[in-house]
């Protein structure tokens, strides 16, 4: 089934808003589709770049002229275009805001997890109080992982090496999640939850915390597929998100999502999900067209368009597809913003013992345009 030629017969124009030019993606062939992008914009906030006049011009120029109705494809869900959306009688293409906060949620993730006896790495939950960091030293020992609610690359994570400085970092009272610093590699996959069933990427191998591309031990600068994990920690990964997957269906959840997971003394663990599009869904839906695979994405925007041209899935198994590789890294900066990003389909790491890259590998980013 050919869902880029299902996707361009439908009455629909898709407006997808690109808040920053590392996250926006190409799809040429598919001629009803619209990235939105305003590199003028001082605030890059999807909902404000909706709400602009020349966004909501062009919008109804264009519907108007196709006498298509508009759909918006955000890459985060935002309250105001949740409301934006219902106003102007537009198909909304993600899951509400409140969806999207509750499992981005960093220390509400856990528990409501845990109930499923999904592996998760050990936490402690609470207020930051020396009481709480006394029970955290006797369980984990120092140094140990404090999370607070929300965040991006890692920078909601913070690595605890000495107690005494903690509330320089984080402030007294703050609501978080603390686990013990297990040593191992990440991973992640994506994914798209459909009224057909769920799909799943191959894992990919997790650049994490790189330091020529980062400050922050805990950023993700890129990742690659394949993930050189053992075809036994493959299979755990699988098995975790079939899991995670139904817990998701029981809020209605729908369409793309993507797990991170830490591999560590060969346990795979579920650290946490991103319920909306992910840094890697462009590169990864070159990959997939590359192999002349019906992208992730594309089920995502049928998933809230037209849920019914989604056929039977049996044939779209990518999971075990050995012919979708490819690599991509990220430079970041301290607020860690992506300022420059390089991919190709090629391997970058060959080894997991060491997350080494090829200094050629470098300077092909380095040679890209700020």
């Amino acid at each position: 089934m050919n869902l880029e030629k299902t996707l361009s017969e439908l009455p629909v124009d898709f407006f997808f808003l690109v808040v920053d030019k590392y996250l926006n993606i190409n799809l040429p062939r598919l001629s009803n589709f619209y990235p939105i992008f305003n590199p003028q914009l001082s605030v890059k906030n999807s909902g404000y770049l909706l709400s602009q006049p020349e966004t909501l011009d062009f919008i109804r120029k264009t519907t108007t002229k196709s006498g298509h109705r508009a759909a918006i494809i955000p890459f985060k869900p935002l309250p105001k275009i949740d409301l934006m959306c219902k106003k102007n009688n537009w198909i909304r293409v993600s899951n509400l805001s409140s969806l999207n906060r509750l499992f981005e949620d960093k220390i509400k993730f856990s528990p409501l997890v845990a109930k499923h006896s999904i592996p998760l790495v050990p936490f402690i939950i609470g207020q930051l109080e020396p009481k709480l960091l006394s029970v955290a030293s006797k369980k984990f020992s120092l140094p140990f992982v404090i999370q607070t609610h929300h965040g991006w690359a890692g920078n909601s994570t913070h690595l605890i090496k000495d107690l005494k400085t903690i509330f320089n970092i984080i402030p007294r009272h703050t609501p978080v999640k603390i686990s013990p610093n297990l040593k191992g590699y990440t991973l992640l996959n994506n994914c798209c939850l459909t009224t057909r069933g769920l799909l799943q990427s191959p894992p990919a191998l997790q650049y994490t915390g790189i330091p020529s591309l980062t400050d922050n031990p805990f950023s993700t600068v890129g990742r690659q597929w394949p993930s050189l994990a053992s075809p036994k920690i493959i299979s755990k990964v699988k098995k975790i998100t079939s899991d995670f997957a139904k817990i998701l269906k029981s809020y209605n959840y729908r369409g793309f999502f993507g797990l991170d997971f830490l591999v560590s003394s060969n346990k795979a663990y579920l650290l946490e999900c991103n319920p909306r599009l992910t840094a890697s869904f462009a590169f990864y839906t070159d990959i997939e067209t590359k192999n002349n695979l019906n992208p992730l994405f594309f089920y995502h925007l049928l998933e809230f368009c037209a849920p019914d041209k989604i056929n039977d899935l049996t044939d779209e198994d990518r999971f075990s597809n050995p012919h979708l590789i490819g690599s991509e890294i990220t430079q970041k900066n301290h607020l860690c913003v992506t300022t420059k990003k390089y991919h190709d389909f090629k391997i970058f790491c060959h080894q997991l013992s060491s997350l080494s890259i090829n200094s050629s590998i470098f300077k092909h980013l380095h040679n890209e345009q700020d």
